[in-house]
């Protein structure tokens, strides 16, 4: 994991938004940049703002009295911001450590109005968090990832106990540490959880052994109730099946029986139908008067049409006389005779034409007819007369013209004559058929009545037996209503469940009376209980079940609480174990090469007995002042359980012998502080380290062995080093400029040193002339 930039806007002097990237690392060396500026410009500031996204909380430390004094305060030409942002951007492509997520963005927000959040990859956490995750890294929050002015020596100038706190973060146990707290804080919620559990399950264990108590003789009631109610479902079931098979049985007969009075009442009703056609039929029925009618109309439309005919006819012939006499050179008899003969031949015709239509019988109508055509012959010889005077005709003479319409009309009346004489003839038969069967039916009357009077007693016998098989229906159907009465106040609401509820097996109803009767006096002598004991039984059985429950879990969960602080323990005292080590070792080479020699060494200020029987004798004082059981805590404390206090530092320049670090120089105690932080970063490099002017007290021999030695360890974690040392400056391969603008806010601007030394080195010497 490396910096990849830090994102600054509205902190301190940055009120701009402001971005300071920083190079990946190459061939091994993850990289030095150097950031420079004269006092006052606001670098300082930088390394504040490191410190303060990673969740610092002393505002000693940040160089403010209150939490906004880290947001932009304004000058004379700009206003001040209302809030303040810092975010580190990290990449963790290359992994080897416990996060998972392949760029880390850390951001911090704070508002005017004290309103302030953390972020992680833009999501909002707590401040626990920030600081657990920067653990896992190997970050330190106060130790040696930041390290501002005047804090070079702090270490030394520390208690004992200030040290071990900085040795455990620097020796990478902080994020067990942090854990173990939480666990710790955890088991101790979990006992006081614990005791308040117990503490209200003895209140209210008397109560639910009452409760209980009552509770059985609720059950056994219960059961009893149980079995009453299996068999009083079975004894009425069984009643009211019987009752409903007796009534299928007398339903089935009755059904019969009406079925087969229904059929008796239809053919009597047909029977009944065929008298009634026969008695009020007269001589000519119906029927047959229908035909006579049929008959004589169709005879009106056929005379009718014989009329018209012998009209066509009769135009006919006066349109050829017409003709004749209007072509002929000479009448061959007088014009006023012509007239007077067709005159008297127009008068017999319409005579004999009104007798035929006032004719009342055949015989009538078919007189006038013959005589009708007597006038048509003589018709026809009157024409003849006309047309061969004499009797001889002088020249041959063309045949008259029919007109076409009158011989349309013929045609058709001599159709409809030909048509009608059919129906007649067909009506005529039928009137013959009918008077036959009129003959046949009169017989069969007789019969007819012969065969209603078996009906009838066929049906009087069916009547008799549906009445008795309504009167046993109505007998069952008592016998019913007692059942269900009795059901009903006996089961009450189940009563029509256990009516329709059969029965699996056929049982003798009678034979549980005596059951039923003791199971009653049972559950009467047992009593009434309010139901309300069953719902405060159901409410304390289940508040009682849940706490329990709760006390099992916090059980199990203190044990392993209790397990996880062991082995946090022990991982933290190998860890620290081995990283003290190394550091002391790493810490004397350091020493040796920023000295020229000497001799460096860190102790343990070890744990002494007493002071162990001490704190066992005032943790036991404070844990039954509180109340709490001693096997809840006798496995684990709220402090790890060390065998050290503290961390004495022993330093001997070349030539010296120092009974303490206090009495060194200024100096001595800065190339000291730098060899032990050295030390800790060759054994638990952090990704990465922000120095504020740790070189500042140095000269020039010693500046130059610190760049030796920042370059050297560039390969193990990334330096942010703010300086005014060129020999530092000479080792960085970035330089990021801060000055200060008329408006008071600070700028940056950034320089690859790489970049310039390739742009000098291409720029070729001048020629002198």
């Amino acid at each position: 994991m490396h910096l990849q930039r830090i994102e600054m806007q509205g902190f301190k002097t940055f009120a701009n938004r402001t971005l300071l990237e920083f190079l990946p690392p190459k061939e091994g060396d993850r990289g030095i940049t150097a950031i420079v500026g004269p006092n006052g410009s606001g670098k300082s500031n930088i390394a504040d703002a490191v410190r303060w996204v990673l969740g610092e909380q002393s505002l000693k430390l940040l160089r403010g009295k209150k939490s906004e004094d880290v947001i932009f305060s304004g000058s004379d030409k700009r206003s001040r911001s209302g809030f303040a942002e810092v975010s580190l951007v990290l990449d963790n492509q290359a992994g080897g450590n416990e996060i998972e997520y392949p760029e880390v963005v850390i951001t911090r927000r704070i508002y005017r109005d004290g309103e302030s959040e953390y972020l992680i990859n833009k999501n909002k956490v707590k401040l626990q968090e920030v600081l657990l995750l920067l653990a896992r890294a190997n970050f330190g929050q106060r130790t040696y990832s930041v390290i501002g002015q005047g804090m070079i020596d702090a270490i030394l100038v520390a208690s004992p106990k200030e040290r071990k706190e900085f040795f455990d973060e620097a020796a990478g146990v902080k994020q067990y540490q942090l854990k173990r707290e939480a666990a710790v804080r955890k088991l101790d919620a979990s006992g006081e959880n614990l005791k308040q559990a117990e503490i209200v399950l003895a209140e209210i264990e008397p109560r639910m052994r009452s409760l209980s108590r009552q509770v059985r003789r609720l059950e056994e009631r219960a059961n009893l109730e149980k079995e009453l109610r299996e068999l009083e479902f079975s004894y009425f079931g069984s009643h009211w099946k019987k009752i409903k098979e007796e009534f299928s049985a007398i339903d089935a007969k009755t059904k019969l029986v009406e079925e087969s009075r229904k059929e008796k009442e239809k053919e009597i009703e047909a029977v009944r139908a065929s008298l009634a056609g026969m008695e009020t039929e007269e001589t000519k029925s119906d029927g047959l008067m229908a035909l006579q009618k049929d008959y004589e109309r169709e005879l009106e439309k056929r005379n009718a049409l014989r009329e018209k005919e012998i009209q066509l006819k009769n135009q006919i012939r006066m349109e050829q006389m017409k003709a004749q006499a209007a072509s002929a050179p000479s009448l061959p008899m007088p014009l006023p005779r012509i007239v007077e003969e067709i005159e008297a031949i127009s008068e017999r015709h319409d005579e004999l034409v009104a007798s035929i239509l006032e004719a009342e019988t055949l015989e009538e109508a078919q007189e006038a007819a013959e005589k009708l055509k007597t006038l048509g012959a003589q018709i026809e010889d009157l024409l003849s007369e006309l047309k061969e005077p004499g009797g001889k005709r002088k020249e041959e003479k063309k045949e008259p013209t029919v007109p076409a319409e009158l011989q349309k009309e013929l045609e058709a009346a001599l159709s409809g004559i030909a048509a009608m004489a059919k129906t007649l003839a067909e009506l005529q038969g039928r009137m013959q058929k009918w008077g036959e069967e009129e003959a046949k039916k009169r017989g069969a009357f007789f019969e007819i009545q012969r065969k209603m009077q078996g009906l009838q007693s066929e049906l009087f016998e069916l009547d008799r037996h549906l009445s008795d098989h309504r009167v046993e229906r109505a007998r069952i159907e008592t016998r019913r209503d007692a059942i269900e009465r009795e059901a009903a106040e006996i089961m009450g609401d189940e009563a029509k469940t256990a009516l329709e509820t059969m029965p699996e097996k056929d049982v003798d109803a009678n034979a549980l009376s005596p059951r039923l009767h003791q199971l009653r006096t049972q559950v009467a002598a047992i009593g009434q209980i309010d139901q309300a004991v069953v719902a405060e039984y159901k409410e304390i059985k289940e508040r009682f079940d849940f706490l329990t429950a709760q006390v099992e879990d916090l059980h199990k969960t203190k044990e392993s609480l209790v397990a996880m602080i062991e082995e946090l323990d022990i991982l933290i005292k190998k860890q620290s174990d081995a990283s003290f080590r190394n550091i002391n070792r790493h810490f004397d080479e350091f020493f040796k090469r920023l000295f020229d020699g000497g001799t460096a060494s860190l102790q343990k200020i070890e744990r002494e007995e007493e002071d162990d029987e001490v704190a066992e004798a005032e943790q036991a004082a404070a844990k039954e002042a509180a109340g709490i059981e001693e096997d809840a805590e006798k496995k684990v404390s709220a402090a790890p359980k060390e065998t050290w206090l503290g961390l004495e530092i022993f330093a001997n320049p070349p030539g010296k012998r120092v009974k303490s670090i206090h009495m060194l120089s200024g100096g001595e105690r800065a190339l000291t502080s730098i060899a032990l932080i050295c030390a800790i970063m060759t054994t638990n490099p952090s990704p990465f380290v922000v120095l504020d002017e740790v070189d500042a007290a140095l000269d020039e021999s010693n500046a130059a062995r610190f760049a030796s030695i920042v370059s050297d360890l560039s390969h193990k974690t990334q330096f942010l080093v703010i300086t005014h040392n060129r020999y530092t400056m000479q080792k960085a391969q970035v330089l990021y400029g801060v000055t200060m603008a008329e408006d008071s806010t600070s700028s940056v601007l950034s320089l690859k040193l790489e970049e310039a030394e390739n742009i000098r080195n291409s720029k070729k010497p001048a020629v002198a002339v």
